[in-house]
């Protein structure tokens, strides 16, 4: 486990609650729709002008009117790029809490899986003490006067 995990494993309390599967479900659908994935709006972003980007190409604005068409470009490229990164810093903290989440319902699973296996050895030699019974049960029938 590296240190990252160990620290959204240490922020959990102890005595939370697991999460339920359905929970974890709806956490990674939500997922898919992440800001990260939507490849249309990256598109935009990549295709904005050069312009839009480069402060060192505003000499060759050389009348308001393309000032004035750069500058709409501009709030509209900073509009798109506030939104986005909003849009991704929430997805961050969403993943975030996810790993937290995924964290506590793996101790859960570990947890149970060893209590699990603990019953089964459990069940394994109660079965092994029945099937013994019943073995000299089936013998010592056998064995009384009047079988056969």
């Amino acid at each position: 486990m590296d240190e990252e995990d160990n620290n959204f494993a240490s922020q959990s309390s102890p005595t939370e609650e697991p999460p339920q599967t359905a929970e974890l479900i709806r956490a990674l659908q939500e997922l898919e729709n992440a800001a990260s994935g939507d490849s249309a709006l990256r598109k935009r972003i990549s295709s904005l002008p050069a312009e839009v980007q480069d402060a060192s190409l505003l000499h060759r604005i050389t009348d308001k009117e393309s000032g004035d068409r750069l500058s709409g470009l501009v709030e509209e490229a900073c509009m798109l790029l506030a939104d986005y990164s909003g849009r991704l810093a929430a997805e961050v903290d969403d993943r975030r809490q996810l790993m937290r989440t995924l964290t506590l319902f793996l101790h859960s699973q570990k947890d149970g899986l060893a209590q699990n296996e603990q019953k089964l050895e459990e069940y394994k030699r109660k079965l092994a003490r029945v099937t013994q019974v019943r073995k000299e049960l089936r013998s010592r029938l056998s064995n009384l006067p009047g079988t056969r």
